[in-house]
């Protein structure tokens, strides 16, 4: 469920993703700037240009409608994370991502928690999280799927809040480049896998 707050960003946001799915390439630039306003009421990084496009707004703005939804029947669906195939798509996608961003960046630090076996991945809105596995690694040839753990459904707003800290200008804070999770001070990525938004944190590196 979200707030009144939430209500009224959504409808604004509602009106500008028709905006966007119906213009034409000669206003790229704009779409941009409404994507990125949009996104950063919303407390979340507007400076990734893979959180820019049209398709990611739209999975935003489909994942907030569906938490204004009252009925306890209703629940998000996507792609099953606890499943071979997601961690097969993760990897391949964090390798394009570091690929992107050349000798180092957060893609890296993911890829090289993800083969270390320290990259977890949330969606409270189908409450599971579950530690991601390398589908290369020999060991895990055989693996098709894992269990998950089990955490408490709620929407991405209840989640973040709880997990992230927000500024004085009420987006969430970042150090060294990525958000930190409060409850156990770990690294933190919120975006899109695929065509749907998930919660990745791993460890911080050590101080040297």
């Amino acid at each position: 469920m979200v707030s009144a707050l939430d209500s009224t960003r959504l409808v604004s946001a509602q009106y500008a993703l028709k905006n966007l799915r119906t213009s034409d390439d000669s206003s790229q630039d704009t779409q941009s700037s409404s994507a990125a306003s949009i996104l950063s009421s919303y407390g979340l990084d507007s400076s990734s240009a893979s959180l820019l496009s049209n398709n990611a707004l739209s999975g935003l703005l489909d994942t907030l409608s569906s938490q204004s939804d009252t009925s306890d029947e209703t629940k998000a669906t996507g792609a099953d994370v606890t499943s071979a195939s997601f961690m097969s798509m993760l990897k391949k996608q964090l390798q394009d991502a570091a690929a992107a961003e050349g000798e180092s960046g957060k893609a890296h630090d993911m890829l090289a928690a993800l083969e270390a076996g320290t990259l977890t991945i949330s969606d409270p809105t189908q409450g599971v999280s579950i530690a991601a596995w390398d589908v290369d690694d020999p060991d895990e040839a055989d693996t098709d799927s894992k269990t998950g753990k089990a955490i408490d459904v709620s929407g991405w707003s209840d989640f973040l809040d709880a997990h992230l800290e927000r500024g004085a200008d009420a987006a969430f804070v970042k150090e060294n480049g990525s958000y930190v999770d409060q409850t156990n001070d770990s690294n933190a990525y919120f975006g899109l896998i695929g065509s749907d938004y998930y919660y990745l944190s791993w460890p911080q590196a050590a101080a040297k």
